[in-house]
């Protein structure tokens, strides 16, 4: 039977359309064989058990069923092959010496019912017209199925552009969770939201050329992104100098404030070590202030028909850039929001409690703590360059 298989796909070139032949098929074997030029490769079969397990791997243009073969049960086959749905689409044609089964084999879902009186010519054109049709509908499932894999590709680049790659394979390999992902209806939930700024780089960026600042930014940004993935963070925004992640969105981790507080340390520690390397390449001093805060935000798709965005936004997004504006080079500034969670957790960072801080538009100030790195900058509103000469690598 493999071997059968396998030679039928060797000559496919021979012939126009596959046809799986079950039973002798009297009326029309001996009209489609003579063919010429031949219009139709032939593999028959002697039983639906063979048949079946052959369209496992081999998927045929027509199939003839020959009702007259007691042990094939040629309709009951038909009727099994139109009730699934991978063999639906395939044209089935009965095949008798008599009409007297013509109503029961279109009741069987029968595409075709073919017996000794159908002249030769009308024969062929209509086998040929069938095939045409099923070879047409594989064409086009094939062209869906290749759009389709092509989209999901597309998909998974898109989502590994602000998610983690473990994330992003989990979310694609779960419908709900790719559909949520990207409905375009909002998701109000409960996350933790980081934001990582620059200080002084607007200055640097006057001082120094575009094709020296924008290599720069590469590399801060793709080390912030990195660990934002390690701690399974997500990231929503980047412009200017300015980074947003969210932990806990838009999947639940019960340890957000801990991911999230955790990434910050890092980013501090690993930034100042590229700061470093700033310095001696470019004689300039910068820093990272870090602020993250905990509360109700709203995910979803935001923008036009010609751009979206997948981001969050809120009040808790609104106070975590506050925050981050407070914190000084080197500093990471956290509402108590993020503390108490950390608290319930038991995870302690010895953090400093800083005075509370009033933001516009609230009535009651909110508490605020520090963890600030081992060596912090104090660069105010401008950059330190250093003064040994200019500017420059």
């Amino acid at each position: 039977m493999k071997n059968g298989i396998e030679s039928s796909r060797l000559i496919r070139h021979d012939a126009q359309f596959r046809v799986l032949a079950a039973g002798e098929c009297a009326a029309v074997l001996p009209l489609v064989a003579d063919d010429t030029p031949p219009r139709f490769l032939l593999q028959p079969f002697a039983t639906a058990a063979e048949v079946i397990a052959c369209l496992e791997e081999y998927v045929p243009d027509l199939i003839f069923l020959d009702a007259d073969a007691p042990e094939l049960r040629a309709l009951e086959l038909c009727r099994a092959l139109k009730e699934h749905p991978a063999t639906l689409p395939l044209p089935v044609v009965v095949v008798s010496r008599s009409a007297k089964l013509r109503v029961d084999a279109f009741s069987a879902g029968a595409d075709d019912f073919v017996t000794r009186q159908v002249p030769r010519e009308v024969l062929l054109t209509r086998l040929t017209a069938l095939a045409r049709q099923s070879s047409a509908r594989r064409q086009a499932a094939d062209a869906a199925l290749k759009a389709e894999v092509t989209r999901r590709e597309e998909l998974r680049r898109t989502f590994r552009r602000y998610v983690s790659p473990q994330l992003a394979d989990r979310i694609l390999g779960n419908s709900a969770l790719r559909d949520s992902f990207l409905a375009s209806s909002d998701i109000r939930t409960r996350a933790v939201v980081l934001f990582a700024d620059l200080r002084g780089f607007t200055g640097i960026s006057e001082r120094l050329s575009p094709h020296e600042v924008v290599p720069l930014l590469n590399e801060y940004f793709s080390l912030l992104v990195e660990i934002a993935f390690q701690h399974g963070g997500t990231v929503f925004h980047m412009a200017g100098d300015c980074l947003m992640a969210g932990f806990g969105v838009p999947l639940e981790q019960a340890d957000s404030s801990a991911r999230a507080v955790l990434a910050g340390q890092e980013m501090l520690e690993r930034f100042g070590h590229l700061a470093d390397a700033w310095r001696e390449r470019h004689r300039i001093e910068t820093g990272l202030g870090i602020g993250i805060n905990e509360g109700e935000v709203v995910a979803g798709n935001v923008g036009s028909a010609m751009f979206m965005n997948y981001t969050i936004v809120g009040d808790a997004v609104n106070v975590a850039s506050r925050l981050c504006q407070r914190a000084r080079a080197g500093e990471m500034v956290f509402s108590g929001s993020v503390k108490r969670a950390l608290d319930a957790h038991g995870f302690d960072i010895h953090a400093v409690e800083l005075p509370p801080m009033t933001l516009r538009g609230r009535s009651m100030p909110i508490d605020i703590f520090c963890v600030p790195l081992a060596k912090r900058l104090d660069l105010g509103e401008a950059p330190t360059l250093l003064s040994f000469g200019p500017v420059g690598p």
